[in-house]
C-alpha cells in the first residue's frame, strides 16, 4: 500500500490568533516616533521602527489580515498643517496619500509651534482627529515663554479619544485639562480651565490664553 502523501503546512493553515500574534511581532513598534518636520526647529534623523510591511506582499488573503495591524496599531504623524490629509511615518517627503489606508490609522502624534498662526482650523482637528484610540499632542515653540496657548484652543472641541496626551511646552495642569477634553465623549461639553493655587481653590486672575507659561 502506497504510503499516503502529506499535505505541506503553510503559514496560513496556523490559527487565526497565532498568524495575529506573528502579525503583531512584525509589524508594529511600540517606541516613539523621531520624524523629519518641515516645522521642527532642531530636525533628528529619523529612527527606523523595526517593522516588516513587505509582509503585506506576500499573499492576498495576509495582505487582506495584516492591513488593519500595520496602519491600526502604529503611530504615525500628522503633517503639522495638512494634519491626516499627508500623514507619514518618518519622512514627511514619503507620505501616505490613499483615503482607504488613512482611514484605519487609529493613532497619531502632531508637533504643534505656538509661536506660529495653524494652517488648520477647529472644524478640521475634529474631523482629523475625533475617536481616535491615541493621539499625542506634542508642543514646542522658538523661544520659552514667549507664546500664549490660544493655538491650542483649537483642539477645545476634539472628543472620543481613547488615549490623548499633550507635553512639551505646556503646563502639566493645562495639559492635563485638555487631555481630559479630547477624551470626554462625543457631545459632551466641558468647563473652561482655571489654574488651581496651592490652596486648591480656582483663581480666574491668570489667562492661560494670554500669558501661556509665563
Amino acid at each position: 500500500m502506497a504510503p499516503t502523501a502529506l499535505r505541506p503546512f503553510t503559514f496560513l493553515h496556523l490559527p487565526p490568533e497565532i498568524r495575529n500574534a506573528i502579525y503583531y511581532l512584525l509589524l508594529t513598534h511600540n517606541h516613539p516616533i523621531h520624524a523629519r518636520s518641515c516645522h521642527k526647529l532642531s530636525p533628528t534623523p529619523p529612527s527606523p521602527l523595526g517593522i516588516h510591511p513587505a509582509l503585506l506582499s506576500t499573499c492576498a488573503q495576509v495582505h487582506i489580515e495584516a492591513t488593519s495591524i500595520l496602519y491600526g496599531e502604529n503611530r504615525f504623524q500628522a503633517h503639522p498643517s495638512l494634519l491626516t490629509g499627508m500623514t507619514f511615518a518618518l519622512d514627511a517627503a514619503r507620505p501616505i496619500t490613499t483615503a482607504r489606508v488613512i482611514s484605519q490609522i487609529r493613532r497619531y502624534h502632531l508637533r504643534v509651534r505656538l509661536d506660529c498662526d495653524p494652517y488648520y482650523d477647529g472644524d478640521a482637528l475634529v474631523r482629523a482627529f475625533s475617536g481616535l484610540d491615541e493621539f499625542e499632542v506634542e508642543v514646542f515653540q522658538a523661544s520659552f515663554g514667549n507664546s500664549d496657548f490660544h493655538v491650542l484652543e483649537l483642539f477645545m472641541g476634539i472628543r472620543g479619544v481613547k488615549k490623548a496626551s499633550v507635553f512639551g511646552s505646556v503646563a502639566r495642569g493645562f495639559a492635563t485639562w485638555l487631555e481630559g477634553c479630547m477624551e470626554s465623549a462625543v457631545g459632551t461639553g466641558v468647563n473652561g480651565f482655571e489654574v488651581i493655587g496651592v490652596d486648591g481653590r480656582g483663581s480666574r486672575e491668570y489667562d492661560v490664553w494670554i500669558h501661556g507659561n509665563r
